[in-house]
């Protein structure tokens, strides 16, 4: 039994930007190509908005199945940015609709953030209020409500037509309960429990955006360094009140804060990790350690051999790879013997004389007796040599970044982080040498290689261009 309705005349007269957009794929790398917004008074459409937009990214197969939006029908569509203005518009002073509103919305707040604006909206979800007003039902898909409803629906997975749909749907909720309705907006920022010692106005630039954050104390002492691909709300999940309990020291003793944007998630990754070994703040466990002691050096025999070493970190001498421990290192060689068939013997991990078993038992070549060239060897101790490091030569990863006006820029040069930068995108057609002026040089080490690793496994998004080391000059670079 539903309950009874109150009197709308006694209810705030609030107007609702009902919304749905089609993307090409997840929140994490995925951009809208589709975007239908009604206005809703909960009595009757006011206005309705739809476009296609060009995502500039190709669209995931699977997205294409689902919503029949292929790249060809969004090639000649306008830019999220020539719109950008029309969204904030429609949906200024209005509650913000969707059917499962955390997606739309989030999605919507990325897309803004990217062009320096932030989006900040009440939000309602149908989902939240259907379970409410009509409990018990089978299933809250969109779909299935629309046909257990009753509410017709032609095309699923199309903006208009599932905006349309969550309009109706909508319609019934509020003509049934619109008190649940109104109890169930929620502002843009969750339920936390700021510190007693910080200052709410803290919190009001912050921005939804990839990038590092820093905690100080009343002395303006650093306590913590973190990241997020959300500045804004990874910030304010340190104040949840379901937060660990080992963080309730930090949460008392936090006075300020500051932030730094980054654009992009792999720049954000590396900026944290330096400053922490740089800055050493106390709340930070991970990554603090700022000294490897021992290092993989390479050199050329009287033979013509490339050799390998695992040595003491030497000052003014250029390692090849720095390492935790000395087995760590050896663990990353024999590796390397066994995958490039390289001789342990000029790996330094073995010293004979004569004879030499693992060329007995075939697991070598021989180079250490002589049985084959330098020149053979040599290649394969090249592709050893890269995959200690990062399993490529000389690349730039670019990337978001701070602003729809420039990109990130990550180096890799034979295989070691060299460091990041940003570069104006009306400059990516210089020179390469003009361009890798703008990134700045940061210290190779086992934790960026393994963030860099990781990150690359995943990544969906950021261009890799490889690059000769000493280009002729005057050779254009166009990213």
């Amino acid at each position: 039994m539903s309950r009874a309705s109150t009197d709308q005349l006694s209810l705030p007269l609030t107007q609702f930007a009902i919304v749905d957009i089609e993307t090409t794929g997840t929140i994490h790398d995925g951009k809208i190509t589709e975007i239908a917004v009604i206005i809703h008074d909960g009595t009757r459409e006011l206005e309705r908005f739809t476009t296609l937009f060009n995502p500039e990214r190709p669209i995931d197969r699977y997205v294409v199945k689902l919503t029949g939006i292929t790249d060809h029908m969004v090639a000649d569509a306008p830019l999220f940015s020539e719109h950008a203005q029309r969204i904030l518009a429609l949906t200024h002073n209005r509650v913000f609709v969707a059917h499962n509103v955390s997606f739309d919305y989030g999605f919507l707040k990325k897309e803004f953030a990217m062009l320096g604006i932030e989006f900040k909206r009440e939000t309602l979800d149908t989902i939240d209020i259907c379970r409410r007003i009509i409990p018990d039902l089978p299933s809250y898909s969109l779909g299935k409500l629309c046909q257990t409803l009753g509410i017709g629906m032609d095309v699923h997975h199309r903006a208009l037509d599932d905006t349309d749909a969550t309009a109706r749907l909508f319609h019934r909720l509020f003509q049934k309960d619109p008190t649940t309705v109104f109890s169930r907006i929620k502002p843009d920022i969750p339920d936390v429990k700021l510190p007693p010692n910080l200052s709410p106005a803290n919190l009001d630039k912050i921005p939804s955006t990839p990038g590092i954050y820093y905690f100080y104390d009343g002395d303006d002492q650093l306590l913590y360094i973190g990241k997020s691909i959300d500045l804004k709300k990874r910030i304010l999940s340190h104040f949840q009140p379901t937060e660990k309990r080992k963080w309730a020291e930090l949460w008392k003793n936090i006075h300020s804060i500051s932030y730094e944007e980054t654009g992009s998630e792999l720049v954000a990754l590396l900026l944290e990790s330096a400053e922490i070994k740089s800055l050493q703040p106390p709340i930070n466990r991970q990554q603090k350690k700022p000294y490897f002691p021992y290092a993989i050096y390479e050199s050329v025999d009287e033979q013509g051999f490339i050799n390998f070493r695992i040595q003491h970190l030497r000052k003014n001498v250029e390692p090849l790879l720095e390492l935790r421990t000395y087995g760590e290192g050896k663990r990353l060689l024999l590796k390397q013997s066994k995958k490039n068939d390289l001789c342990q013997c000029l790996l330094g991990l073995h010293r004979i004389k004569g004879n030499c078993f693992h060329h007995q038992i075939k697991t070598c070549r021989g180079a250490h007796m002589g049985l084959e060239t330098p020149e053979a060897y040599n290649h394969r101790a090249q592709q050893a040599r890269q995959s200690l490091g990062i399993s490529m030569g000389n690349v730039l990863i670019i990337g978001r970044g701070r602003s729809a006006d420039e990109y990130s820029l990550v180096q890799i040069e034979e295989g070691r982080y060299i460091g990041f930068g940003f570069i104006p995108k009306e400059d990516s057609n210089r020179p390469l040498d003009d361009i890798l002026e703008h990134v700045k040089k940061h210290r190779d080490n086992p934790d960026s290689r393994k963030i860099i690793r990781n990150y690359l496994l995943h990544n969906r998004t950021d261009k890799l261009v490889r690059y000769k080391k000493n280009p002729d000059q005057g050779r254009d670079f166009e990213l």
